[in-house]
């Protein structure tokens, strides 16, 4: 049986404040939140896939208690997700670097 193994790595703390609905969709619409979740969750995914780990914590939602991680055999589908962000906003060397890394999960 394959013991897992604890990663440590710096996980991006949020704090999600709102006071009512609207503001939260607000927040989730805004372009500088979503950079800032695209932007971490590729980088941390990468790392994952570099280092093969099975699963990587993506963000530590501080004031819900709240840990959102993620397995490798989501990461194909979170990558598609983060490249379409990316394509939109014209970032197209990290749409390139997304397709190096899902060849590199199919191998």
């Amino acid at each position: 049986m394959e013991k897992e193994t604890t990663i440590k790595r710096e996980i991006t703390n949020i704090e999600i404040a709102y006071r009512n609905k609207n503001e939260l969709k607000e927040l989730s619409s805004s372009k500088e939140f979503q950079d800032i979740i695209m932007g971490d969750a590729f980088l941390s995914i990468k790392e994952a896939i570099d280092k093969k780990w099975k699963k990587v914590e993506l963000f530590n939602i501080i004031n819900l208690s709240v840990i959102i991680q993620i397995s490798n055999k989501g990461f194909p589908s979170a990558l598609n997700r983060i490249s379409k962000y990316f394509e939109i906003n014209e970032e197209y060397e990290k749409c390139a670097e997304i397709k190096q890394l899902t060849k590199k999960i199919k191998k």
